[in-house]
């Protein structure tokens, strides 16, 4: 028995060895362009620091509500670095209502066009709203389907936890002041 379990061992050791990370998995790099026709690229926000990804439609109630949560913790975004990316997936029939509905909800963040429906393919998304939490290198950190509400407390948890805030101390108490 003795034997045994020393030949298992010394089998499975180097095995453990060799064995891999986890692999993370990466959201695909994109450029887009946001309402005003500007290119937004993933990996430049990405380099700077975390975002959020929702995939919406202005057709999509779930996406409206998740979307106006999401602008309300604006604050709280910055506070811990994090951009919030909207990737808008209308058709051509309804585009041209997408920039006065954002104008109309005075949405604080980048809202980008992806017509052909070419991010939301290679990401996989698979119905509206997806939210993505993005860190360095593109890593997927967290991943959301639909929306109910309540669910932002959950982000803000997942935020809180992947990005904590570190206080600066106040330079006039620094100086005794």
């Amino acid at each position: 028995m003795k034997h045994g379990i020393i030949l298992f061992l010394s089998l499975m050791f180097p095995a453990l060895l060799l064995a891999e990370a986890p692999v993370v998995p990466k959201f695909p790099d994109f450029t887009l362009k946001n309402l005003d026709g500007e290119s937004v690229s993933l990996s430049e926000i990405t380099d700077n620091g975390p975002a959020i990804i929702s995939f919406w439609a202005t057709w999509c109630k779930p996406c409206i509500k998740e979307l106006r949560k999401l602008n309300g913790m604006s604050d709280f975004l910055e506070k811990h670095n994090v951009t919030l990316l909207a990737i808008n997936e209308d058709g051509v029939r309804t585009r041209p209502r997408i920039k006065p509905f954002v104008r109309k909800e005075k949405w604080e963040f980048s809202v980008l066009m992806d017509p052909g429906n070419k991010v939301k393919v290679a990401a996989n998304v698979a119905e509206l709203p997806e939210f993505f939490i993005v860190g360095e290198e593109n890593a997927i950190l967290y991943h959301h389907s639909g929306y109910k509400p309540g669910d932002e407390a959950e982000y803000k948890e997942k935020i809180e936890a992947l990005f904590p805030v570190v206080e600066q101390p106040n330079a006039a108490e620094d100086a005794g002041e």
